[in-house]
């Protein structure tokens, strides 16, 4: 019998847009709560602008969060590096994760 050689080319991202954005709280006071559910204000207006069919590239394929707070970011070039370092999955939570002075930097890889 033959053998089955499995080779990934390019990015394991495939099929997916990588989505960002920023939860206003310049003095980073809002609670797990409150950030889980500004969190599904994006979610719920992504799902609005770009359909419920799914597959769409937005942050309408999210429906969680994973927050990290062990680390306040001076700006969003540097939480992007560090969400893009993390394995994020296409159907997994978004990342939070704060920058100071401006907020919350939410992102993820989206199924597209």
């Amino acid at each position: 019998m033959g053998k089955l050689i499995l080779i990934f080319i390019g990015d394991l991202t495939m099929g997916a847009e990588y989505c960002q954005t920023i939860i206003e709280d310049a003095e980073l006071k809002m609670t797990d709560k409150e950030l889980e559910d500004a969190a599904q204000g994006v979610f719920d207006q992504a799902a609005y602008d770009y359909g419920h069919a799914g597959y769409s590239g937005s942050f309408a394929e999210k429906d969680s969060i994973t927050i990290h707070r062990d680390r306040v970011f001076d700006d969003e070039e540097a939480a992007d590096r560090f969400i893009d370092k993390m394995d994020s999955d296409k159907w997994g939570p978004a990342d939070v994760v704060p920058i100071k002075g401006r907020g919350w930097y939410m992102a993820g890889w989206c199924s597209a």
